[in-house]
């Protein structure tokens, strides 16, 4: 007899294989080994931005090309922005959950830091500037030690200088 038991029988299955399945990449546990696959990609791309944005940004400083220097400064600042907005949208190990809320609030420290560097340059404040790249030289040490257990190679920050 073909009634609607067979029926709801099959619909059940399908849904319990289904589920599963549908779950299986957000509910794989995170690791940091997939969190920096997932990450130095981003990292890489941007540094090698920040790369080209900050190319002859200390000689400018040093001739007193202070203008010049504070608008790379505010394009790095946005740069950072990005690299923080992407970052954000991967999922932390939940063994690393307060690491990288670490790592990404010292990079938005950073951001702000570098953004007020541009801001003080543009208005030919070269020893201002040069205080605040000391501090977003600071935040970027602190973000690079938050992530040592991490072992990144892309997402560590090198000098931020004026």
């Amino acid at each position: 007899m073909r009634g609607p038991l067979p029926t709801f029988a099959v619909i059940a299955l399908l849904a319990l294989v289904a589920v599963p399945l549908a779950r299986g990449e957000e509910g794989a546990e995170q690791t940091r080994e997939t969190y920096k696959a997932r990450v130095e990609p981003i990292c890489k791309a941007n540094r090698r931005a920040n790369e080209r944005i900050m190319s002859g940004a200390r000689k400018r400083v040093n001739r007193n090309r202070l203008k010049p220097a504070g608008r790379q400064f505010i394009h790095l600042s946005r740069s950072f922005g990005d690299l923080l907005r992407r970052l954000v949208k991967v999922p932390p190990p939940e063994t690393d959950m307060r690491r990288i809320g670490r790592w990404l609030h010292s990079i938005k420290l950073l951001k702000a830091r570098v953004r007020l560097v541009g801001r003080y340059y543009l208005e030919g404040l070269k020893i201002r500037g040069n205080h605040e790249a000391i501090h977003a030289q600071r935040a970027a040490i602190s973000a690079n030690n938050t992530t040592v257990p991490l072992h990144f190679r892309y997402c560590r920050f090198s000098g931020v200088e004026g």
